[in-house]
């Protein structure tokens, strides 16, 4: 068997925690610093562990993500790959050249212009002079910037370092190309052409690891996918597999979610104390993600300080700040509740979310229906992601059905014939439902 594009073998990676000198005036500074401190202060800086025991492979010619929560390992394992940094432990082999998109503008000086840096920047990725010549139209078309080619990039909206730091890197003709959340910055125009691109060269051989959080541009782009969780390694599999593994991580990290998270930026009286809102199964068990299909309890948690005779609560579903996707108000539904001086609970079933699959946030709100106050409105901070297994369908999951007509049977093998009617049912997905006579 031929050597993997990228290995990583038992890879564990070690930072330090607090003080960190990359200068000489750092390093004096600090160095007064704890000569001046009680000698009961002088702890050194905690340590670590980034990556523990990290073992994965990528075939040549593979596109493979890399998903996870924040400070799961996943920005890290691409700085190892692409050299930036050494492991504490264990091997690192990449074969090839390699492109790596890992911060946008990387490597750009902003005293030069767009064609200047094109040159550098190409230079740092290995591409020779004249190979730059020759593609630079292609690099300055795709970028979008003919008209600020020579103006210098420190007056580049950071939308246009996108665009031109993706287009350097995609036009390397890497044999490894290495991509992190890139395609979150830019307009929509600029990722759809960043998919196409990493298509393109996918199916030209080039080995793609992909670091985001954005599941639906994963797999579209990757069959394969690692799943890291607080530096291990918890699942590779099909991408659309990984994606159920990534929303229980996901899950676990919010799990412990600080107390005070519900009252934070919250717009409210004295009266309402939000003691947390959370998403639970038809068994009883608290759930961070769901299936379309799947029913749902939001159960909303509070104290009242005092005593509103009619309360009226409303939960509202979003997908972002301008998309309201969900308001469900008892009041419109003509129930209030006696709110008493205490602690309650307010739950709401939904027999499904038939949205596609991504991140969703909550917030709750609540009136005094008797003097007309608004008691509570708390920010768009309560995570629900939603899986729908990679059947995108807009923006929206509904159970559907197909039907196919036609004169003449379908013939598929000499020794089988399928009847004049042929009937697709699909509910995310298409099944087909064939006898045969």
């Amino acid at each position: 068997m031929s050597e993997p594009a990228v290995r990583m073998s038992n890879v564990s990676k070690q930072f330090r925690l607090g003080e960190t000198h990359d200068s000489l005036r750092d390093l004096l500074g600090g160095g007064i610093g704890r000569l001046l401190r009680r000698r009961g202060d002088r702890n050194g800086p905690s340590k670590f562990w980034a990556l523990r025991d990290l073992s994965f492979h990528v075939q040549h010619g593979e596109a493979v993500g890399i998903i996870g929560p924040n400070g799961a390992g996943k920005s890290t394992v691409l700085r190892l790959l692409a050299r930036i940094l050494r492991p504490d432990r264990g091997e690192v082999f990449v074969s090839g050249r390699l492109a790596a998109l890992i911060e946008v503008g990387a490597g750009f000086h902003g005293d030069l212009t767009g064609r200047e840096n094109i040159f550098l920047n190409g230079a740092i990725l290995g591409m020779t002079r004249e190979e730059i010549r020759c593609k630079l139209d292609a690099i300055v078309a795709f970028a979008g910037i003919e008209r600020f080619l020579d103006m210098p990039v420190k007056r580049y909206s950071s939308g246009m370092y996108a665009r031109l730091g993706f287009s350097i890197a995609a036009h390397v003709d890497p044999r490894v190309l290495l991509v992190d959340e890139v395609l979150s910055v830019g307009d929509a125009l600029f990722r759809v052409r960043c998919l196409e691109r990493m298509h393109e060269l996918v199916r030209s051989g080039t080995t793609l690891v992909f670091v985001t959080h954005q599941l639906d541009q994963m797999q579209a782009i990757c069959n394969r996918a690692i799943v890291l969780e607080e530096g291990r390694l918890c699942f590779t599999g099909s991408a659309d597999e990984a994606v159920g593994h990534y929303l229980k991580a996901m899950s676990k990290a919010y799990a412990h979610r600080p107390a005070d998270l519900a009252n934070e930026g919250n717009r409210q009286t004295d009266t309402v104390e939000v003691l947390d809102l959370r998403f639970v199964n038809d068994v009883g068990e608290e759930v961070m993600w769901i299936r379309p299909q799947d029913t749902v309890h939001v159960e909303l948690t509070f104290r009242l300080n005092r005593q509103i005779p009619r309360l009226i609560v409303e939960l509202c579903m979003r997908a972002s700040l301008s998309e309201n996707l969900l308001s469900v108000n008892s009041g419109r539904d003509g129930l209030t509740f006696k709110g008493t001086v205490g602690e309650h609970t307010v739950t709401l079933m939904l027999p499904s979310v038939p949205l596609t699959g991504g991140q969703y946030f909550w917030n709750a709100r609540m009136w005094d229906a008797d003097r007309g106050t608004i008691e509570l409105d708390t920010p768009f901070r309560f995570p629900m992601a939603i899986d729908d297994e990679g059947c995108k369908t807009g923006a929206v999951c509904l159970e559907h059905e197909w039907s196919f007509a036609t004169e003449a049977p379908v013939v598929t093998a000499p020794a089988m014939t399928r009847p004049a009617d042929l009937r697709l049912v699909g509910e995310g997905g298409m099944h087909e439902d064939l006898p045969v006579r």
